[in-house]
């Protein structure tokens, strides 16, 4: 029985060159490949690959593959967007051999990819499921198109996975759960908010919470999630209240399809949710708090009011939570929580406007226009820097060539960098001002309740005076 996958790789051409021309440069090799040079040192790892013995190279040479793809790219002049496709094809424990695994995939990926694609098919041997990686150029070598992962091209490879399995006498599997997508799985994995883990926590709240299906409803409304529950249908579906996409429930895992949460519902007490739901849903009118007296030295007159952009960034960290630091609280509505997986994103965004003084987004966009300009300059001084470097038979001034064409690239690499993060505050500011007020309405929707042994303790204190 396998299981296979593949998603892009992205990744900039000239840090390949730059490791092409350079062998002996120290490159470091992550787990979670971010660019082709990482993902081809990855694949054929010899820790991974019994010393390269179970590496194989289809349409390029193996010792040459990185080079030949690179050449590819220059070639149909395609060296953006998606640089390459990892995939994997994975085994059960003890299912087959390294020589059988690795006969398996290289024969996947000749029927997959082999009449028109450049392939490096590598097994590994260190874990107890052995399993193929594919390192698949996204030109084609034939015709210079891109290779297209659409959903057609996922059932393919499932179905000629499953067919070979077959002719080899493995097991397949009949009916495949649904995968989670790979970001989110992955960042659940890292322990951080994704919006299918807040979905599970709201319905698992709910449960507890409820006695019937119109009561898991409100209590599902209530926390900011629009349900369609009709026993008929075959998937209950969720979402967020306002959003236009609502996810099947069974996608988030066995416990929370329609059967299992009318059972789920049942096993509880019913006498301790009745009281659980009245207690949740009865809004309770918070306690007036007399404002304490402070006396501050200085004039409000001469206090600059913070507005524009950075005013907007510090309020949206302040309702995630991240501002101040000593003083934390968790946001209310499940689009703030699922924002924290971008807090370094948003952090890198105030620094810079921080830094740069931006009050709108037009300055923003004249900010990234200047750099562009800045940017075409400095390339044309470096062009014309190597062109005299490789003019020079000089040993030192080629050294002095490459030292300021080093230093030219370090600045161009800074720019750019401080380019994607204006971009970014373009992007985030439209959807920031969204979540900010989906906030302000879970604040004032969301009752502010005492504890529910307060409650109860109001109650016995009730019945113990009136006897």
């Amino acid at each position: 029985m396998a299981t296979t996958s593949l998603w892009h790789i992205e990744g900039s051409l000239n840090d390949l060159i730059k490791y092409v021309e350079n062998p002996d440069k120290t490159i470091e090799v992550k787990d979670d490949p971010s660019d082709l040079s990482n993902l081809f040192i990855y694949v054929t790892r010899d820790d991974k690959t019994a010393d390269k013995q179970y590496v194989t190279a289809i349409n390029c040479l193996k010792e040459i593959a990185l080079k030949q793809m690179i050449m590819t790219k220059k070639q149909f002049r395609k060296t953006d967007g998606y640089i390459a496709w990892h995939g994997y094809q994975s085994f059960k424990p003890d299912e087959v051999t390294p020589e059988q695994c690795h006969r398996i995939g290289v024969q996947l990926a000749k029927e997959m990819w082999g009449d028109r694609f450049q392939v490096i098919v590598s097994t590994h041997l260190d874990r107890e499921h052995l399993h193929n990686h594919f390192c698949i150029n996204s030109v084609s070598y034939i015709d210079g198109k891109k290779y297209n992962y659409d959903k057609k091209e996922i059932q393919r490879l499932r179905d000629t996975s499953d067919r070979i399995c077959l002719e080899h006498n493995l097991s397949v599997i009949k009916n495949p759960s649904v995968r989670t997508p790979r970001a989110i799985y992955e960042a659940e994995k890292r322990g951080e908010p994704t919006r299918y883990s807040l979905m599970r926590e709201a319905i698992d709240f709910a449960i507890e919470n409820s006695v019937d299906v119109k009561t898991f409803h409100q209590v599902m409304r209530k926390q900011g999630y629009e349900v369609k529950l009709n026993k008929n249908r075959t998937y209950w579906t969720i979402k967020l209240i306002g959003n236009k996409k609502a996810t099947r429930m069974f996608r988030l895992g066995d416990e929370y399809n329609h059967r299992r949460i009318l059972e789920r519902i049942d096993e509880h007490n019913r006498f301790e949710n009745y009281h659980n739901y009245r207690s949740f849903m009865t809004d309770a009118q918070p306690k007036y708090i007399r404002p304490k007296q402070t006396t501050f030295k200085g004039s409000f007159q001469r206090t600059r009011k913070i507005t524009g952009l950075k005013a907007l960034y510090l309020y949206y960290c302040y309702l995630l939570g991240y501002l101040p630091k000593k003083n934390q609280h968790k946001p209310l509505s499940p689009e703030m929580r699922e924002a924290w997986r971008r807090i370094d994103r948003y952090s890198e965004n105030i620094r810079l406007i921080c830094k740069h003084d931006f009050k709108t987004a037009d300055d923003v966009q004249q900010f990234i226009e200047t750099n562009t300009e800045q940017i075409k300059m400095l390339e044309k001084e470096r062009n014309r820097i190597r062109a005299r470097m490789n003019r020079t038979d000089n040993p030192a001034e080629k050294e002095k060539y490459k030292s300021k064409r080093d230093d030219i690239t370090t600045v161009i690499t800074s720019i750019r960098k401080d380019n994607k993060t204006a971009k970014h505050i373009i992007e985030d500011s439209p959807k920031i001002k969204e979540d900010i007020a989906k906030e302000e309405q879970a604040k004032q929707q969301r009752f502010v309740v005492q504890q529910r042994n307060q409650r109860r303790r109001r109650r016995n204190i009730d019945g113990r005076e009136a006897r």
